[in-house]
């Protein structure tokens, strides 16, 4: 308890104080605080109670840094989930306050290190940017990085460009290799005859078989099962 001249302010701001504490902890550590008279020894008791290390959240969101992937989200959405992480490690490890150059090779890692892990997470159809941008001297920051992937997406959204495959009109009138067109009747079973490549209304025996028509067996011949009349 504060005595002298600030006396009386002093309890002012310590029941303000109090009445804060009181507001924000949970109900069932009221009790403990009900009949308390310093601000001061509530507060450091509940730090001793409750502080926990930093270094277990720092090392989840490591984990949650290096496992993100983009999958099936955006870039903008990809970038604002490894965004926040970066947001709540600069809390828990603050960067240096300082210009110093002491701190500047720091600050350049760390850029470095935050642009992998952004690039690390694109799908495989960003490889070739990705590719680009690992080379480009002097070395782009990470907030350029995903402009330019971003740009790259919307640009592939509106179908200028191509990705791992060609148009649709450039496949006209190419056929690619491995790939062979189906013959015509290709599928089709005769409900008469039970063979392949025609159907029961197109079928020899019953529609008859034309004059030149030859048995693919070998010294056979089809007759042609047309009506003949015989010379008297």
């Amino acid at each position: 308890m504060y005595k002298g001249e600030l006396a009386e302010q002093w309890e002012k701001c310590n029941a303000i104080v109090l009445t804060w504490i009181g507001s924000t902890i949970a109900d069932e550590l009221m009790a403990s605080i009900m009949y308390a008279s310093s601000a001061k020894k509530v507060w450091s008791e509940f730090e001793e109670r409750f502080d926990r290390s930093n270094l277990t959240r720092i090392f989840h969101l490591w984990t949650e840094i290096a496992t993100l992937r983009q999958g099936t989200e955006s870039v903008t959405s990809y970038y604002s989930k490894m965004k926040d992480c970066w947001d709540e490690l600069d809390v828990l490890a603050p960067l240096p306050s300082c210009d110093c150059e002491e701190s500047l090779p720091y600050v350049v890692h760390l850029g470095s290190q935050r642009l992998l892990q952004f690039l690390m997470g694109l799908n495989e159809s960003y490889s070739n940017l990705r590719s680009n941008l690992l080379a480009r001297r002097p070395i782009v920051s990470v907030n350029k990085a995903y402009a330019i992937v971003s740009q790259e997406e919307s640009q592939r959204l509106l179908g200028v460009v191509d990705v791992n495959k060609e148009p649709l009109t450039m496949l006209t009138g190419r056929t690619y290799q491995g790939f062979k067109p189906k013959k015509p009747g290709v599928g089709i079973i005769c409900e008469h005859c039970d063979y392949k490549g025609h159907l029961k209304e197109n079928c020899y025996k019953i529609v008859g078989y034309p004059q030149d028509f030859k048995s693919k067996k070998k010294g056979s011949q089809i007759s042609r099962f047309r009506p003949f009349a015989i010379p008297l």
